[in-house]
């Protein structure tokens, strides 16, 4: 078992052959990209830098971007959105297991047609959430209050930019935890397919007929 994890493989690139391991291999010959941790500023710098080699080694071929993520830090989450935007590449996500919390700001915010969900994958949104540990003096109260506020609104502005309701709906649902498994988050607006290997292939092609 140890030595199919690690073997190596050979692959070429512009400077000559070169030794990769196997999920490395498939990283880069599927292009698929797995967020399976917490959203951290850490972590997404990771993603990240492994999108960009992706995009260095072509700019016209998609990168899916799997997500079983229990969510995280909202800057981070909207720094790997403002990556993706940015990027040159058209980006297509599938919710696997769970994408929660700033995982599925990240994932709501792919374009339409390009969330994919597992029939028994689940996102979940909610209030953002202050870190328990944070200490707050008196004279913090105030500003950070007004910090929360702000980001409150962005979410619940995206949230319903990026779906089917409005911000008044968003922010009802937001006040609690609220979970949408399989066809309930397409019912939603928060995701557009049920995945299979299939329709994902399909949507890609239909995308490339459109380019070209």
């Amino acid at each position: 078992m140890n030595s199919q994890t690690n073997q190596m493989f050979v692959a070429q690139s512009v400077n000559g052959p070169f030794a990769i391991d196997a999920k490395a291999y498939l990283t880069s010959k599927m292009r698929k990209v797995t967020l399976s941790v917490e959203i951290t500023s850490e972590s997404i710098e990771s993603l990240i830098t492994i999108c960009e080699l992706l995009i260095q080694e072509s700019e016209s071929d998609p990168i899916t971007l799997y997500f079983n993520t229990p969510g995280g830090n909202v800057d981070a989450a909207y720094h790997l959105i403002d990556f993706m935007e940015g990027a040159p590449v058209k980006f297509y996500g599938v919710v696997s297991e769970i994408c929660a919390s700033a995982g599925a700001l990240v994932f709501a915010s792919l374009p339409k047609g390009h969330r994919f969900i597992m029939s028994h994958g689940k996102i979940m949104i909610h209030q953002p959430a202050i870190n328990p540990q944070t200490q707050v003096n008196s004279t913090s109260i105030k500003s950070l209050s007004k910090i929360i506020d702000a980001s409150e609104q962005m979410i619940y502005q995206d949230l319903s930019t990026w779906t089917k309701h409005s911000i008044e709906e968003i922010e009802r649902d937001c006040e609690k935890e609220t979970w949408l498994k399989g066809q309930e988050a397409i019912d939603y607006g928060i995701a557009d397919h049920l995945f299979s290997y299939r329709a994902l292939s399909k949507a890609i092609s239909l995308e490339e007929d459109v380019m070209f």
